[in-house]
């Protein structure tokens, strides 16, 4: 069974097609919600200030204004990712479980293995964080080889959290072309459709004239790209598990 960008496509949106009721009402609370909040609610992380001439000074101030945003906003900020990781769980139940559970089952059950679940996203998030940090493709490359672990740990929930990573790595060697293109198509959907209504909101703060209901509309219109792109996120993770555990089970 071959494991190409347009065979996952395809099976995504199927699974869309058929549960898109569900998948919506799901990703509108944990996805939109949180994200509409973040955006609204706190300023964005701070950046350098390239107009500060010596660079130990500018670092200071750099990570000082780190700590102000930190006290300000990351209680709320973790909490906001909490809410968003929680729901890909309560996706990933409902579509891999094999009882196929109702959703308050999916509920409960995505709860009692979120601490094993957010342990496998964060050892995931640092190698992937690190490698975008260097060089984009790289760590959309590391994205794509652990892109099984979410799946894996609520299909066989058996796995602890470093099992799931270790088994996304090893199921992920055939098939990487086709799982890349996935990760790198959802990462340029989110930048290409996301950027300009928060380049809009940034105008519309300030040169704009502190427009707020312009400010609400455009942030609104970004959560609503970084909803869609988290959902195709998730569904493409579901086939992608799916084509491989079907190509890797003997007929």
């Amino acid at each position: 069974m071959r494991l190409t960008l347009a065979a996952l496509l395809s099976d995504a949106w199927a699974i869309f097609r058929r549960d898109a009721d569900l998948l919506l009402r799901i990703a509108g609370l944990f996805f939109f919600v949180p994200t509409y909040a973040l955006l609204l609610l706190t300023a964005p992380l701070p950046t350098p200030d390239e107009t500060i001439v010596d660079t130990q000074a500018r670092a200071q101030a750099w990570m000082t204004a780190l700590d102000g945003w930190v006290g300000d906003y990351g209680l709320g900020s973790v909490g906001a990712y909490a809410i968003t990781y929680l729901g890909l769980a309560v996706i990933f139940c409902l579509l891999l479980d094999a009882e196929r559970p109702t959703l308050a089952t999916a509920l409960q059950r995505a709860a009692r293995r979120f601490p094993r679940f957010i342990l496998a996203m964060v050892v995931v998030s640092i190698p992937a964080g690190a490698g975008m940090y260097v060089l984009l493709l790289p760590g959309l490359w590391l994205m794509s080889r652990f892109m099984l672990a979410g799946p894996m740990l609520f299909a066989e929930p058996q796995l602890g959290a470093m099992q799931a990573v270790g088994g996304s790595w090893r199921r992920t060697r055939r098939g990487q072309l086709g799982l890349l293109g996935a990760v790198v198509t959802v990462y340029l959907v989110a930048i290409l459709a996301g950027q300009p209504f928060m380049l809009l909101s940034h105008y519309l703060r300030g040169d704009g004239g502190g427009n707020p209901l312009g400010v609400a509309l455009a942030e609104a219109c970004a959560a609503g790209v970084a909803t869609c792109t988290q959902l195709a996120g998730g569904l493409l993770a579901v086939a992608a598990y799916r084509r491989i555990v079907r190509a890797q089970t003997p007929s």
